[in-house]
């Protein structure tokens, strides 16, 4: 459509780029903290959600991935909550969690840049693929993990997902 409309200012290669309400900076330290804001009464509780955490130092949410046609820097923040608040800190229970979520990333193509994994919820911020809508990468964190976890109704039957990218929303406003 645009080639026929201007054939010399369109071309092929391009860069495409997420924002949202918050940038990629205040996402990861969101995150980074959830396990100091959603402090356990007992401390071995607490450091058992402490070693469930992943953060991969490697994966910069604002550099991007290139195709043959152009550059994509694509970022999500995901929030997934369990049925009714339900809260477990067993070790083996947090690592299934934080394995699943991590397997389904690479099974979509997704590097997870870090993982707060608490009794009620977890957090994590992706780099995803340009496949992929992020909708579709939370439906399958969540019946993969489900699946790890010997198909428990482990989910609310809903979840958050937002894009973050090197700017927020205040920069496309401006």
């Amino acid at each position: 459509l645009f080639r026929s409309q201007s054939p010399v200012a369109w071309r092929r290669n391009f860069r495409l780029t997420t924002v949202g309400d918050a940038n990629i900076t205040t996402v990861e330290n969101y995150v980074a903290k959830q396990l100091a804001h959603h402090k356990m009464a007992a401390e071995l509780s607490q450091q058992k959600l402490a070693d469930a955490a992943w953060e991969d130092s490697q994966v910069k949410l604002a550099e991007p991935i290139y195709s043959s046609h152009g550059q994509y820097v694509l970022g999500l923040h995901l929030v997934l909550v369990h049925a009714e608040r339900w809260n477990c800190a067993s070790p083996s229970f947090l690592k299934k969690t934080r394995d699943g979520i991590l397997a389904t990333a690479k099974k979509y193509g997704c590097r997870v840049s870090r993982l707060s994994i608490l009794a009620d919820h977890v957090h994590a911020t992706f780099q995803f693929h340009y496949d992929w809508a992020p909708g579709e990468i939370a439906i399958a964190c969540m019946n993969n993990v489900a699946y790890c976890h010997d198909m428990l109704p482990l989910w609310t039957n809903s979840f958050y997902v937002g894009t973050i990218g090197s700017y927020d929303m205040n920069a496309v406003r401006s």
